[in-house]
């Protein structure tokens, strides 16, 4: 839920297996362009640019949006990739 997630996925490209499994789970409010989300598929393109294969997004749990990936066997070339800005988690008092 940090907002340098880059960060956390490029870690996860360079310590993972050509094959393993890249899973994430995010808050569905940081991806929702009616409030100033970012656009889920805008985030998936990133993460495949970056060397990932997308197995399966799922959108049915009340919360969280579920990225399932897979790392190639082979990193992209492209350098400059554009990451969606993802808006922080703020939590409510209860």
């Amino acid at each position: 839920m940090g907002t340098n997630y880059q960060s956390y996925i490029q870690e996860a490209y360079r310590v993972l297996k050509p094959g393993g499994w890249l899973l994430i789970a995010e808050v569905k409010s940081r991806f929702d362009p009616n409030t100033g989300g970012a656009d889920p598929e805008k985030f998936s393109k990133a993460i495949l640019e970056l060397g990932f294969n997308s197995v399966k997004q799922d959108f049915s749990n009340k919360m969280f949006i579920l990225f399932y990936f897979t790392k190639k066997e082979k990193k992209n070339s492209k350098k400059n990739i554009e990451w969606p800005m993802l808006k922080p988690c703020l939590y409510k008092r209860r």
